[in-house]
């Protein structure tokens, strides 16, 4: 099974699509997922090396599918991203293994060189 570099999950479609052909653009191997649910059958199925999540999702929340995902696949880094506030929610996200948090909206190239030195480093950055 070939391991692909991001799972990219939201539940905003436009976003999904827009974010997902800008790393694309950048040379990664992107797969979507829309929605927590579909992203947990897509794990079950495929690798990735890191996956990138928005928090506020319908079905289950950014952290829930962290704690899941790291389940299922432990060496994973999970970055997360939220238009909510982030103080509220980085123990939680500290404790489901979530490697980084941004806000939405995210400062691109900031956001594009902490997955980049992610990837090539194949550690995780606070966890």
């Amino acid at each position: 099974m070939k391991t692909k570099d991001i799972l990219l999950v939201d539940d905003d479609i436009d976003y999904l699509h827009f974010l997902s052909k800008l790393l694309k653009s950048e040379g990664f191997d992107v797969s979507t997922a829309l929605g927590g649910i579909n992203a947990l059958e897509t794990l079950k199925h495929n690798k990735f090396k890191m996956m990138i999540t928005d928090f506020n999702m319908p079905e289950i929340n950014g952290v829930e599918l962290a704690t899941k995902a790291k389940e299922q696949r432990s060496d994973m880094r999970i970055i997360l991203a939220t238009g909510g506030e982030l103080s509220k929610i980085a123990g939680y996200a500290a404790n489901a293994g979530i490697s980084e948090l941004f806000s939405k909206p995210m400062e691109l190239p900031k956001f594009l060189a902490v997955i980049r030195s992610s990837l090539l480093s194949g550690q995780n950055m606070l966890a």
